[in-house]
């Protein structure tokens, strides 16, 4: 079996005080893109879950969520596993902001849940995935979401129209911890207004929705990385019509009108800034299982 792990990016994220156990109250709207990771599984008989992935530098241990959501599937279902081979091809940055972690995570439990004949709903297996990582009960569903809660709390938004990003991801990481440890300590900031980018995904205004990009970590992370806010003027410079970091950095994406202004912007990105990816907006229901079984 064969499945895509697709990225995501925060069109807004609104971060609260932190919690009684170490985590923020958000409100943050996300939104699937089309840039994905690959995933195959191999049944084997040596009665271990086993983890390898294009990128020598990423754990294939049980620090990497795909491996930890293998483990929580079965542990939730009582099914035994005879033994899994899990390959991994890996083309959405780490520590980016796009989620692809928690990503790869949802789409192991969607596939289990098919090659074992567990037959869970989404519901019951998003209860799996927030257990696993604030956004992996995001990415079991993807498309538009209204995420609440530390981000188990799910409600359908608006989809974004189908425009061209340009996503641009700096040579850095920004690992998440440090990006709210940083928000902890900065002056704090007025809240971004998840109803107001709500009623601008309704309209479909691109404009009005760029209008009302925000996250409420940019700023802190920034003060850390000034390199963001230099590529966020400069995606704005090179005809982005909004442009905002996603998540907890360090990818900053930049929305625009027309393909043919972000694939000019994409021959000036890659030289001076690091990685970058166009893509377009996917809907949920039309990727949740979206998968082919290759047989041997």
């Amino acid at each position: 079996m064969e499945i895509r792990a697709y990225a995501k990016i925060n069109l807004l994220l609104a971060v609260g005080e932190q919690r009684a156990d170490g985590y923020h109250e958000i409100e943050s709207v996300m939104q699937s893109v089309s840039l994905f990771d690959r995933l195959s599984f191999i049944r084997t008989e040596n009665k271990k879950i086993e983890l390898s992935c294009s990128r020598p530098y990423i754990p294939c241990d049980d620090r990497n969520l795909a491996v930890k959501a293998a483990l929580a599937f079965f542990q939730h279902t009582a099914i035994s596993c005879d033994g899994l081979h899990i390959t991994l091809q890996k083309n959405i940055p780490v520590g980016a902001g796009l989620g692809g972690g928690s990503s790869d995570a949802a789409a192991v439990l969607r596939a289990l849940n098919t090659i074992y004949h567990a037959g869970l709903t989404s519901s019951e297996l998003e209860t799996i995935a927030s257990g696993i990582g604030a956004d992996v009960a995001f990415c079991i569903r993807g498309g538009s979401m209204l995420a609440q809660g530390i981000g188990e709390r799910l409600s359908p938004a608006p989809p974004l129209p189908s425009v061209p990003i340009l996503l641009v991801k700096p040579a850095f990481p920004v690992p998440t911890p440090k990006a709210y440890a940083a928000f902890d300590i900065y002056p704090k900031q007025s809240k971004p207004d998840s109803n107001a980018m709500l009623h601008a995904l309704k309209s479909r205004s691109v404009p009005k929705i760029c209008s009302c990009l925000a996250n409420s970590l940019e700023a802190p992370v920034s003060a850390l990385y000034p390199q963001i806010s230099e590529i966020k003027s400069a995606l704005l410079d090179s005809g982005a019509q909004g442009a905002l970091m996603s998540g907890a950095g360090s990818t900053v994406f930049g929305i625009f009108q027309s393909f043919s202004a972000a694939r000019q912007a994409l021959k000036f990105f890659p030289k001076r800034f690091g990685r970058c990816f166009l893509c377009t907006p996917i809907k949920g229901e039309n990727h949740r299982f979206d998968f082919s079984i290759n047989r041997t």
